[in-house]
């Protein structure tokens, strides 16, 4: 594996993401890369943050709110179009 290559693992490797080669392929990499080290530290800290996140149930009115709105707003057609060109169609 390229070191260019071993510089983009630094996030699926903080989430334990990497099947055992690459794994293994990043960890003698990142041994002498302080780059890597560093950037990896970081992943996991944020990731240990998001773990501790807290979630929010809304409330029926916000649901009944959203499931009428998707019966009355078009969806913008295939192909990029805009949400105007939508409107109009």
């Amino acid at each position: 594996m390229r070191t260019e290559d071993l510089h983009s693992l630094t996030g699926a490797y903080a989430l334990h993401a990497l099947p055992d080669d690459e794994r293994d392929a990043f960890e003698r990499h990142l041994a002498g890369c302080t780059t890597c080290e560093q950037e990896t530290r970081e992943f996991a800290a944020a990731t240990a943050r998001l773990g501790l996140a807290a979630t929010v149930v809304p409330g029926p009115v916000l649901k009944d709110r959203v499931l009428h709105r998707i019966t009355t707003v078009r969806q913008v057609p295939p192909g990029g179009g805009t949400v105007e060109k939508a409107r109009r169609a």
